[in-house]
């Protein structure tokens, strides 16, 4: 396969995951409106109501904020078809450390008032390390483009 054929496929690869990031932006968007609409009819909310409320509104914003920083970097490798940029490096960087806020940050804001033993999201911390070693790879990766750029 020669590299205009993998940097087509890349691009038209990265097409779709534009749009299902974008799709999971809605998604997202949508269930924090239904949770918001249903918080306005609850007339007496208890304080573990209160909080689970929160946590998800924190959870959702994150993910908003993940799904759309992922639909601009493949929304850069559609046009570009270079998914090893110093611009990716720092976007693959942003989503690793919303990762690792998301698994702290939601369990401490509600074991704040539920309970003082609050357990992190181990899944979001798991996936919060991986990404900021994928960002390493591209690091990598866009340092050898950058010399195969120049020897040619």
């Amino acid at each position: 396969m020669s590299k205009d054929q993998i940097i087509q496929k890349l691009k038209k690869g990265s097409r779709w995951i534009v749009v299902i990031c974008i799709l999971a932006v809605l998604f997202n968007l949508a269930c924090g409106l239904r949770i918001f609409g249903q918080v306005r009819s609850i007339t007496d909310p208890d304080p573990v109501m209160t909080y689970t409320i929160i946590r998800e509104f924190i959870t959702l914003g994150i993910n908003i904020v993940i799904m759309a920083l992922a639909a601009w970097m493949f929304l850069k490798i559609t046009k570009d078809g270079m998914p090893f940029a110093a611009g990716n490096i720092w976007i693959v960087r942003i989503i690793g450390i919303l990762f690792l806020v998301n698994a702290v940050i939601p369990s401490v804001v509600t074991g704040a008032v539920i309970t003082p033993f609050s357990v992190p999201n181990y899944s979001a911390l798991i996936e919060g390390l991986l990404f900021l070693f994928i960002a390493h790879i591209i690091r990598y990766g866009a340092m050898l483009q950058q010399e195969s750029d120049e020897t040619l």
